[in-house]
């Protein structure tokens, strides 16, 4: 069985969300502190509407879990090349760091998420 994580390239996700938190990963290991609201299951998929429990990790390793709706998704710099560079800056794009192993992209795909509750 071939992993996921183990492949040299990766779609990267980007996870903008309306209370000015943002994050990308470029691999699958980020997924595992985002369930679908009221399941203990892997995220295998994204769409419009969908609830989201997104557990993150502070100051002095303190979680909090916030929920989220997903609002809007959208499929950017789809490479068919993926050395090629990639031009322009995308004003939705993160400007922290990108979670997970770094590797190349085939594509950026962007998760725009409207926060809903805060436990």
């Amino acid at each position: 069985m071939t992993k996921a994580s183990s492949l040299p390239y990766y779609p990267r996700f980007i996870f903008n969300c309306s209370d000015d938190n943002c994050f990308s990963t470029a691999d699958v290991e980020l997924f595992d502190s985002i369930k679908e609201t009221g399941s203990d299951y892997e995220v295998t998929r994204f769409k419009k509407g969908q609830k989201l429990d997104i557990t993150w990790i502070g100051e002095n390793d303190e979680t909090t879990v916030k929920t989220y709706r997903v609002s809007e998704i959208e499929i950017h710099q789809i490479k068919r090349d993926i050395d090629e560079p990639t031009y322009g800056i995308n004003m939705n794009d993160c400007h922290g760091p990108v979670f997970g192993e770094k590797k190349k992209w085939l594509m950026e795909i962007y998760v725009f998420l409207e926060l809903l509750a805060e436990k």
